[in-house]
């Protein structure tokens, strides 16, 4: 094995741990994952938190109250250089406020794509997208007020 594909694989194993135990719902302890300079780069709607701490504070706990049962679930991991890429999706309960939708108490299936830059064998940034439309939508509302594209294009197969 050559010494990039090994720290693909030290990368991956970083990313590995650390979902494992933001499963286990580990917010103390992070720090054996990430950097305390490392930077969280969520979508619209839920910012950048520019530190462990405000990782921590400003989304982890939040997110945890909103979604006590969250889990995540990688459904594609793959690694490039000192890159960690991810798509999966957090299935929950959604029993708190989450970005001002007050808890429904519906399963949810919350959709991401996260990218991690990896040094020194941890996290030193974060880049992460929601499909924050489809959550509200499973809780009952449309973001897109029926003006969604989800349908375009199907007239096409009508026709065939």
């Amino acid at each position: 094995m050559d010494f990039q594909s090994m720290n693909q694989i030290d990368s991956k194993e970083v990313i590995r741990r650390m979902v494992a135990a933001l499963n286990e719902h580990v917010i103390e302890g992070q720090e054996a994952f990430w950097q305390e300079g490392a930077s969280w780069n969520g979508p619209a709607g839920a910012g950048v938190k520019e530190t462990l701490r405000h990782f921590q504070e400003g989304w982890q706990r939040p997110f945890l109250k909103a979604f006590p049962d969250k889990r995540a679930n990688d459904e594609v991991v793959i690694a490039e250089g000192d890159w960690v890429a991810a798509m999966g999706h957090v299935s929950a309960t959604h029993d708190g406020e989450f970005l001002g939708a007050q808890g429904t108490g519906k399963p949810i299936r919350l959709k991401y794509m996260d990218f991690w830059r990896i040094e020194d064998g941890k996290i030193a940034e974060n880049y992460v997208l929601l499909d924050v439309i489809d959550f509200f939508r499973q809780i009952g509302i449309d973001l897109l007020e029926g003006k969604g594209w989800d349908d375009r294009g199907r007239e096409v197969l009508d026709e065939i």
